[in-house]
């Protein structure tokens, strides 16, 4: 009897042991699995964080050069923007002094200059010259010869020049028109303007380009 309990005992001292070793077992499994989940958990972690770090940065070069070049942009526009604001006070005084020069005594000598500049644009036999009413009072039979003279000595072709009565220009300069109407120069102050606008252009880019040192 003694026996048999012995081994009763036995028998649920070795199942105990086998519990015991198993339920040791099982957390051991269970401690490396969370050991390991959370390895991985940490890992997705920080490639998540790497990946929202390279897209940040991304995003911040993308903004950087974005913001980079509104800011050239609007450099440039306020560029053309003073530019075209100096071009037009640069053509208004160009206008204005030349319109005061009207009443000075050395006028007919630029008259002159353009009438002759004009017959060698034109270069026909004979031209009819007109100009503002203002001009046409300035401009005599004595100034037309000396005009032809002027634009045969530069290109050896005479030109015969008439001025036109009745129908002024409007505006300041000159106009000169062939025999027939087909053909014209056009030397008005606005036109001998327009013709050196890249001039200008070109004269101001400098100026402004060496004022800021570049």
């Amino acid at each position: 009897m003694v026996d048999s309990l012995k081994d009763v005992q036995d028998i649920v001292a070795g199942i105990l042991a086998d519990a015991d070793a198993e339920a040791t077992r099982i957390v051991a499994e269970a401690e490396a699995y969370a050991e390991s989940a959370a390895a991985r958990a940490r890992e997705q972690a920080a490639l998540i964080a790497r990946e929202a770090k390279a897209k940040a940065d991304v995003q911040i070069a993308s903004i950087e050069a974005e913001a980079r070049a509104k800011a050239q942009l609007e450099r440039r526009k306020r560029s053309l923007q003073l530019q075209e604001g100096l071009e037009r006070d640069i053509l208004a005084k160009a206008k204005g002094r030349l319109a005061a020069m009207m009443a000075e005594p050395a006028y007919k000598s630029v008259l002159r200059a353009w009438i002759a500049e004009a017959a060698l644009g034109l270069s026909v036999d004979a031209a009819l010259v007109n100009a503002s009413m203002d001009e046409l009072g300035l401009i005599d039979d004595g100034l037309l010869r000396a005009a032809e003279e002027d634009a045969f000595a530069a290109s050896g072709k005479r030109t015969r020049l008439v001025k036109l009565e009745g129908d002024p220009l409007t505006g300041q300069g000159i106009n000169l028109m062939a025999e027939g109407g087909k053909l014209a120069y056009d030397n008005r102050v606005a036109t001998r303007l327009e013709r050196n606008r890249s001039d200008i252009r070109r004269i101001m880019y400098d100026a402004l380009h060496t004022e800021a040192g570049v």
